[in-house]
Formats: structure tokens, C-alpha cells, sequence
């Protein structure tokens, strides 16, 4: 008797665990257009409010607009200051902009940066060093060039991914 109660316990307990864990992955999980309001509200210089989203965005309603600014309030993803108005959490900055640096009120992906050294690498070797065009010039001409070309590609897969699809947070 004892065996079956601990039995009936486990599964209810399992259940119960596999119920939360489906409810948190939902929540996790954030649609384009939340996506892109977030985006509007962290690259805003300023506190906005739900209006604002709706006209800039140009969503159907405001009330749309107030859905979508629940639900970032609700994943903690952005705060109301005591205007009323929205600002991104600082704690709460999620993986999807990690490779991001946040520069004039403009998303930019870190790959850029890593691009433009290679490519002042390049141009102060080109400068400081004649070229011979012989195999030590072309290795290094040939892999900053392929270099640069990587990063800048990946840069901006990196930033259409960006504005596109379903973000995990």
C-alpha cells in the first residue's frame, strides 16, 4: 500500500514537473513582432510608452501594442518607470544580443569591430612594409582578405537574424 502511495506521488510529482517545464518553454519563447518591440524600446534613447510603440511600428491597435508590452513586462525583459513609460532591463539582456554592442541607439553586431581590425591590420601591413608579392605577401594579403570578407558576412547573417523569426529567451 505504502509502495503504490510513493508510486502514485512520483508520477503525480513527474507530472507535475513535465506540466512546468511545457508552461516555462511557452513562456520562453517570444514572437516576431514582441521581438521587434523589444528591439524598439532597447534602441529608443528614451523611455517609451505604449503609444509610441504603436505608431513607430505601426501595429493595428494600441491594445496590440499593449499585448506586446505585457508580455515583455511579464519575461522581465523591460521596465515602467513612474511616467509609465518603458525602458529594456539592464539585468535582463538576453543571449539572442550578446554578440551585439549597443552603440548611438543602434544594434551592431561585435563581428564588425573584428572585421575592421583585420582590415586596418591589412592596410598598415600594405603601408609599412613594400610589397614584393612574393609568398609571405600573398599569404597574408589572401588570409585578411578572406578574413575580412568572414567577418563582415557573418556581421550581417548575424544582424538579419536579427530582425527575423521566433527569439528563445
Amino acid at each position: 500500500m505504502e509502495l503504490l502511495a510513493l508510486i502514485l506521488s512520483e508520477v503525480n510529482y513527474s507530472l507535475e514537473e513535465l506540466l512546468m517545464k511545457k508552461e516555462d518553454r511557452s513562456r520562453r519563447n517570444i514572437s516576431t513582432v514582441t521581438w521587434n518591440v523589444y528591439l524598439y524600446i532597447l534602441t529608443s534613447r528614451e523611455p517609451m510608452g505604449v503609444r509610441e510603440v504603436w505608431r513607430e511600428l505601426k501595429l493595428s491597435s494600441p491594445s496590440l501594442a499593449q499585448y506586446h508590452v505585457n508580455r515583455l513586462l511579464e519575461l522581465e525583459m523591460i521596465t515602467q518607470n513612474k511616467e509609465g513609460k518603458y525602458v529594456a532591463s539592464e539585468e535582463k539582456r538576453i543571449e539572442a544580443l550578446k554578440g551585439f554592442v549597443l552603440l548611438y541607439g543602434k544594434l551592431i553586431p561585435r563581428l564588425v569591430f573584428y572585421g575592421a581590425l583585420m582590415a586596418g591590420l591589412l592596410i598598415f601591413y600594405v603601408i609599412a612594409w613594400p610589397i614584393e608579392w612574393n609568398f609571405r605577401d600573398l599569404t597574408v594579403i589572401v588570409v585578411a582578405a578572406v578574413s575580412i570578407a568572414a567577418f563582415f558576412f557573418e556581421a550581417y547573417i548575424q544582424y538579419r537574424g536579427l530582425k527575423m523569426g521566433v527569439q528563445k529567451v
